[in-house]
C-alpha cells in the first residue's frame, strides 16, 4: 500500500480547473478525505511520527508532543525515533530480529523499521523516553511509506500509551499469584487433614477428595471424582440419606457409616458434613469429613465394660457397707445399754476412775452409733431411686430454718432468705440438702452473740444456683477439697460436734441430681456453700443412680 504525505497547509490540490459537475464532486470528496486525514493525524490520543527514508523525523503530531513532552520543532529534521526509545530495548530488538530473520540488523532506527521495510506487518512494545527523562510503555505500529513507484520514502510510527494496560496486567498478575497462593494454601489444608475429606455436588457425585480419602477407599483421586458418594460405603442407602439430610438441614454431625475399600476392608467412620456455596450464595454442594472411629469404638466398648464392672463393684461395696453398718448397730446398742445399766446399778460400787472409764466406753459406743447412722444415710443416698418433681425451694428452706430455730430458742439468729427459683429434684433428698447445709450454718455460727445466716439463689446459664452464707468459724481455702469427703472434718470435735458426713451426703445427693457443689470460706469470718442444679427445658425423667 502506498501512503502519500500531504501538506496540511494545502489540503485540496487539483490537477486543473474544474471541468464539470463530476470534477466538483471529486474535489469535494478530496476535501472531505483530507479533513478526515488531518483529524486523525493530529489526534491527541496517539502519537504519529513520520520520518524520511533515513529515519529522520519529518512530522511529529500533537499526540506525540503530548505523550513525549517535545515540541515538534525540537525533533523535526533533527533526530530519529530510536533517539527517544530505550536504547537497551532497541539493542535487544536488533539481536532478536537478527536471529528471527537470519540477517544482521544494526541496533538503532533500522531495528525499529526493518520488518516494515520488508513489507511485514509489525506491531511491538517499546519504552519511550520523554524529554524530562521519565519513561512509559508504548505499543508501536510501523508502516513503510512508498511513492508511486513503490519506493520507500519514509516510515510512519503510530504509538499509544500502554501504561494503563501494563498496570492492569500487573494487577492481574498479582491477583493471579494471590489466587494461586490461596489455592495452594487451601489444597495444603485439604491434604494435611487427618480425616478423609471430600466434596460432592448437590446430587452426591464426588467432585474432589484428599489423600486420606484415597487411603480409606483404596481408589485414586481420578477414580473417585465423578463417582457417586454412596459407592464408598457398605450401606449406600444410608449414605444417600446422609447427603439428603445435609442438603435439607445444612449440616450433619456424627453420622455413622462404614466405608469399604477396594480390597474389602471395612472401616467405621463418623461422618460430618455441611453445605457450601459460591459468592452469590448459590448452592455448590456438600463438604464432608469422615473420621475413622474404629479405635474409638473399641475404647468405648472397653470403657463401658469397665464402667459396668465399676458400678457392680460400687454396688457390692455399698451393699457390704450397708450390711456391716446395719449389723454393727445391734452390738453397739447392747454395749451402750449394758454400760448404762452398769453405771446406774453398780455405779456406787465403782471408784471414780472406774465410773470415768465406763462413761468413756459409753461415749465411744454412742459416737460409733452416730458414725454408723451417717454411713447408712450416705449409703442410702446411693441406693434409693431419685424421683424428680418441681420443688418450691423457698418454702422448703423456710420450713427447715423454722425447725432449727425452734430447737435453739435461746439463740439470737438473724436469718434472711431471698426469693429462690423453683427447681426439679427429689423432694426428700433436696430437703436433706437444706437440712445439712443450714445445720452447718447454725452450728458453725454458734459462737457469735448474734449469728447472721443468708440464703439466696438465681438462674444462670441453664442452672439454678443457690447459696447458704454464715458469719461463723469459716475455714481455710487450702482445705476446701476436704469439705465434701466422708468423715472429713476441718474443726476438732471438742470445738464443734459431728462426724464429718453431712456435706458428703449433700454432695452425693447433688451428684445424683447431676448438680455440683463448692464452698468459699475465711477463718473466723464465715463460709458460703454454693450448689447448682440443672434447669431442664422439659419435665425430666426419673433418674437412676449414675
Amino acid at each position: 500500500m502506498t501512503h502519500a504525505i500531504r501538506d496540511p497547509a494545502n489540503p485540496t490540490p487539483t490537477d486543473g480547473p474544474p471541468t464539470g459537475r463530476a470534477e466538483i464532486r471529486r474535489q469535494e470528496a478530496l476535501l472531505k478525505t483530507g479533513a478526515l486525514q488531518d483529524a486523525i493525524f493530529n489526534s491527541a490520543n496517539f502519537s504519529s511520527i513520520a520520518t524520511d527514508a533515513q529515519g529522520v523525523i519529518q512530522i511529529f503530531n500533537v499526540g506525540a508532543e503530548r505523550m513525549l513532552g517535545y515540541d515538534a520543532a525540537d525533533v523535526v529534521n533533527k533526530i530519529t525515533p530510536a533517539d527517544i526509545s530505550d536504547p537497551q530495548e532497541v539493542i535487544a530488538r536488533a539481536k532478536a530480529l537478527s536471529v528471527e530473520l537470519e540477517t544482521p540488523i544494526t541496533p538503532g532506527f533500522e531495528a525499529l523499521v526493518f520488518k516494515a521495510s520488508r513489507g511485514i506487518e509489525d506491531i511491538y512494545e517499546l519504552t519511550y523516553i520523554r524529554q524530562d527523562g521519565s519513561r512509559f510503555p508504548a505499543v508501536v505500529s510501523v508502516t513503510a511509506l512508498r511513492d508511486a513507484q513503490d519506493a520507500i520514502i519514509g516510515y510512519l510510527l503510530i504509538g499509544t500509551d500502554n501504561t494503563a494496560r501494563k498496570q492492569v496486567e500487573a494487577e492481574q498478575q498479582v491477583l493471579s499469584q494471590r489466587l494461586r497462593d490461596h489455592q495452594f494454601y487451601t489444597r495444603s489444608l485439604f491434604e494435611s487433614n487427618s480425616d478423609a475429606l471430600m466434596t460432592t455436588d448437590q446430587f452426591g457425585i464426588i467432585t474432589d477428595v484428599n489423600k486420606q480419602m484415597e487411603a480409606l477407599t483404596g481408589c485414586t483421586r481420578d477414580e473417585l471424582i465423578g463417582a457417586p458418594f454412596s459407592n464408598c460405603f457398605t450401606d449406600p442407602a444410608r449414605a444417600e440419606a446422609g447427603i439428603k439430610q445435609v442438603l435439607s438441614e445444612k449440616k450433619i454431625t456424627n453420622y455413622e457409616l462404614t466405608a469399604r475399600s477396594r480390597d474389602g476392608k471395612e472401616t467405621v467412620v463418623s461422618y460430618n458434613a455441611t453445605t457450601f456455596y459460591d459468592r452469590d450464595r448459590k448452592l455448590q454442594g456438600v463438604f464432608a469429613a469422615a473420621r475413622d472411629i474404629t479405635e474409638h469404638l473399641c475404647l468405648e466398648q472397653v470403657l463401658q465394660e469397665k464402667n459396668a464392672a465399676l458400678l457392680e463393684a460400687n454396688k457390692e461395696l455399698e451393699d457390704f457397707a450397708y450390711s456391716v453398718s446395719h449389723d454393727l448397730r445391734a452390738p453397739l446398742r447392747a454395749i451402750d445399754g449394758f454400760s448404762r445399766k452398769v453405771i446406774i446399778g453398780y455405779g456406787e460400787r465403782l471408784d471414780e476412775e472406774g465410773r470415768r472409764q465406763l462413761q468413756v466406753v459409753r461415749d465411744n459406743a454412742q459416737r460409733m452409733g452416730r458414725l454408723i447412722d451417717n454411713l447408712l444415710a450416705f449409703s442410702r443416698m446411693g441406693r434409693r431411686e431419685v424421683v424428680l418433681q418441681p420443688l418450691d425451694m423457698g418454702a422448703m428452706v423456710t420450713g427447715v430454718a423454722d425447725e432449727l430455730r425452734a430447737a435453739e430458742p435461746q439463740r439470737s439468729i438473724v436469718f434472711a432468705c431471698a426469693p429462690l427459683p423453683r427447681a426439679w429434684g427429689d423432694a426428700a433428698m433436696m430437703r436433706q440438702v437444706w437440712v445439712n447445709l443450714l445445720s452447718n450454718a447454725f452450728k458453725f455460727s454458734r459462737r457469735r452473740q448474734t449469728a447472721h445466716i443468708e440464703v439466696g439463689g438465681h438462674t444462670q446459664g441453664g442452672e439454678c444456683l443457690y447459696w447458704v452464707k454464715d458469719d461463723g468459724a469459716g475455714f481455710d481455702m487450702q482445705y476446701a477439697g476436704k469439705l465434701f469427703g466422708v468423715f472429713q472434718r476441718l474443726h476438732r470435735e471438742d470445738e464443734f460436734e459431728g462426724v464429718g458426713c453431712g456435706l458428703a451426703i449433700v454432695a452425693r445427693i447433688l451428684q445424683r441430681h447431676h448438680g455440683r457443689i463448692w464452698g468459699e470460706g475465711t477463718p473466723d469470718a464465715g463460709a458460703t456453700l454454693h450448689f447448682a442444679l440443672p434447669l431442664p427445658s422439659v419435665t425430666p425423667p426419673v433418674t437412676q443412680d449414675p
